[in-house]
């Protein structure tokens, strides 16, 4: 079996963007921290003993129906969520057990300056948790933001937990995770299973979720960025089906100096075998991203051979939804289904590249000076304690 991601592999900071579909999902009842980002432990409910986080329970009702505008706060008082994806799914308030919000430290960057922050929370929940919904903000100048599902071994090289501090890894850290976004206010949730039940992402209980966001201020002042995410934990045993993450990345990668009319391919096989718990090994991949930098024009992610995934928006590429009736992207192509996979089944993801910098470009985390080439996918079911594939070479 493929090995998991449980563990510090230092490979890849990943400065996604996804698309902008809107619409809430019905989520009546429930009250939401400090949105904006504002000072730590902001927010309604009762402190859970980490700093920066505000909790609350859900309640009253809801239909479900995800018939909202996706801005500000619908019936029942619920937080909107901005725009985002899956969200026209729908949330029951009877499904919903804690809402918290983890607030990062604001901080300063400094005129034409690249930080990568990171702050630890102690796992927020009361024991294993299946989060439902994510929706984070981001104050200007902010280029991404990952929350990331830690192990305790992976927790105690970063920031003192409750403390903000710089990244271990820098722009290099690689583990798993529920949650990223480009946009300053973004929503992710998941679909929903054959049965009807929500599917979620499931956290252990000894586990720490990281916030880690990388900023980039190209002016002439200092700013101050404030970060925050929302979540929406199920209540327990609500959740029949978890969604996992698959990450494939290419960290030997360069590219040489290349005109733009003969560009070269950087592709990786990874061989496939995630762990999926159904009964005969297969799963089924409902989301795909990409992320190459700015000297890349094309991205595929194929399987036996037929391209599923093809994106060529290097900057801004959108969470492409392998689901019926889902908008995706206008710069992205792909099967508008499910990507039916079995254990064996493997993913190629390429990457057309081409280089004027007059010197060879190598993988690295900058966005100015480096290259790389990724593939992101969500699938399931998954397990519930291991749910993500890490794969990096």
């Amino acid at each position: 079996m493929q090995k998991r991601a449980w563990f510090v592999t230092m490979a890849a900071a990943l400065l996604f963007a996804c698309s902008s579909n809107t619409g809430a999902g019905g989520l009546a009842g429930l009250s939401v921290g400090d949105d904006g980002g504002g000072s730590p432990g902001a927010g309604s409910g009762g402190s859970s003993g980490n700093s920066g986080v505000s909790t609350s329970s859900g309640s009253g009702s809801s239909s479900g129906s995800g018939s909202s505008s996706g801005s500000g706060s619908s019936s029942g008082g619920q937080d909107g969520g901005g725009p985002g994806v899956g969200l026209d799914v729908g949330l029951m308030a009877s499904e919903i057990g804690q809402t918290l919000t983890l607030t990062a430290t604001p901080f300063q960057v400094a005129a034409n300056a690249e930080v990568y922050k990171c702050q630890v929370f102690a796992n927020p929940f009361s024991g294993a948790a299946d989060l439902l919904r994510l929706h984070g903000v981001m104050s200007a100048g902010s280029h991404h933001f990952f929350l990331f599902n830690l192990s305790a071994l992976e927790a105690v090289v970063e920031p003192a937990v409750g403390t903000l501090g710089d990244c271990t890894g820098k722009g290099i850290e690689f583990h798993p995770f529920p949650f990223l976004s480009q946009q300053p206010d973004w929503t992710v949730q998941f679909p929903r299973a054959s049965d009807g039940s929500p599917m979620g992402y499931p956290v252990i209980a000894g586990n720490y979720l990281m916030i880690n966001v990388h900023y980039l201020n190209a002016g002439t002042s200092p700013i101050t960025a404030n970060v925050s995410i929302t979540i929406d934990a199920a209540k327990p045993n609500i959740v029949k089906t978890h969604v996992g993450t698959l990450f494939l990345d290419q960290s030997s990668m360069s590219v040489p100096v290349t005109p733009m009319t003969s560009p070269i391919s950087a592709s990786k096989t990874w061989s496939g075998n995630p762990g999926a718990v159904s009964a005969d090994g297969s799963y089924e991949i409902f989301t795909s991203w990409s992320h190459m930098h700015q000297w890349g024009l094309d991205f595929t992610a194929s399987t036996n051979g037929q391209v599923f995934y093809d994106e060529k928006n290097w900057n801004s590429p959108g969470l492409f939804w392998h689901t019926p009736g889902i908008t995706n992207p206008a710069t992205a192509t792909g099967a508008p289904r499910p990507v039916q996979m079995t254990s064996s089944a493997s993913i190629t993801w390429s990457c057309s590249y081409y280089n004027d910098t007059g010197a060879t470009l190598t993988f690295g985390d900058s966005a100015i000076s480096n290259v790389m080439c990724i593939y992101l996918g969500q699938y399931y079911p998954a397990s519930p304690t291991q749910p993500d594939v890490i794969y990096n070479h």
